[in-house]
C-alpha cells in the first residue's frame, strides 16, 4: 500500500503543478510571478518525493496542510465543489504520505542514516520545521506576490525563500530568514504597516473560484513556527 499511496500523492502533486502553470499563463498578468512561484513549490515537492529526498515527505505533508486549510472556507461559503476538491485532494496528500511505512523510504531509510546520522531529537525538530516550511511557503508567496508586491513584500519573500532553502540544506541561518519573513507577514496582517495586504488565490486557471482576503498575511506568519521549533535548543546553546 505504501507504493500506491506514494503514487497517488505524486499524481496529485503533478496535477496541482500543472494547474498553477496554466493559471500563471492564462491568468492576469500581475499574478504571473505568484503562480509561477507556486508551481515551482509543487514541482519541488514532486521531484523530492519521486527522488526520495529525506526531507521531501515532510515538505509535501506541509504543502498538503496548506491546501487543506481551504476546507475551512466551506464553513462560510457552503459546499463549493472546486474548493472541496482542492482542499480534499491536499488532505489526501498529507494523509497518504503519513506513517512509519512511508517514513522508512525517506528520513528513516538506510541511506539517510548513513549520510546524515541524525539524532532522534534533531530529527523531530527538523520534521516540525520542514512541515511548517511546506505549509507556510505557498502562503508567503501568495501574501507577497498576489497582487503586485511592494518593497516590504519582496524583503519578506527573499528572506523566506532563502530561509527555507537554508533549512533544507541543514543551515541554521535558514531559521533567521524564515523568522524575518514570518515576522513581517504577521506585523502586516495585524495592520502595523498600515492597511493589511489583501491577497488572492485562483483555484482554477480561468479564475472562476477565488479565495481572497487579508488572512493570507496572518497565515504567512506561520513561517515563524520553524524558528520557534528550535527555540529551546538554541537557548541551550547560547547559555553554553
Amino acid at each position: 500500500m505504501v507504493g500506491i499511496r506514494r503514487a497517488i500523492s505524486l499524481l496529485l502533486l503533478s496535477l496541482f503543478f500543472w494547474n498553477f502553470v496554466l493559471t500563471a499563463l492564462l491568468g492576469p498578468d500581475e499574478l504571473f510571478a505568484c503562480f509561477t512561484g507556486l508551481s515551482i513549490v509543487y514541482g519541488l515537492a514532486f521531484v523530492g518525493i519521486a527522488a526520495e529526498w529525506f526531507w521531501a515527505r515532510w515538505f509535501a505533508i506541509g504543502l498538503g496542510n496548506f491546501g487543506a486549510l481551504s476546507l475551512l472556507t466551506l464553513l462560510q461559503t457552503g459546499l463549493e465543489p472546486t474548493i472541496a476538491v482542492f482542499g480534499a485532494s491536499h488532505l489526501i496528500i498529507s494523509l497518504f504520505l503519513a506513517g512509519e511505512g512511508m517514513a522508512s523510504r525517506y528520513e528513516h531509510s538506510e541511506s539517510t542514516a548513513e549520510r546524515w546520522n541524525f539524532q532522534e531529537e534533531s530529527l523531530v525538530l527538523l520534521r516540525r520545521a520542514v512541515k511548517s516550511a511546506g505549509m507556510s511557503l505557498p502562503l508567503l508567496i501568495l501574501y507577497t506576490l498576489a497582487p503586485k508586491p511592494e518593497l516590504l513584500h519582496l524583503v519578506a519573500l527573499v528572506a523566506g525563500v532563502t530561509g527555507v532553502a537554508g533549512l533544507l540544506r541543514g543551515r541554521t541561518w535558514g531559521l533567521a530568514g524564515m523568522g524575518l519573513a514570518g515576522g513581517i507577514a504577521l506585523a502586516d496582517g495585524f495592520g502595523l504597516f498600515g492597511a493589511p495586504t489583501v491577497s488572492y488565490l485562483l483555484l482554477t486557471p480561468s479564475g472562476s473560484v477565488v479565495l481572497w482576503g487579508s488572512a493570507f498575511a496572518l497565515l504567512a506568519g506561520s513561517m515563524l513556527a520553524a524558528p520557534l521549533a528550535f527555540a529551546r535548543p538554541i537557548a541551550r546553546f547560547l547559555r553554553g
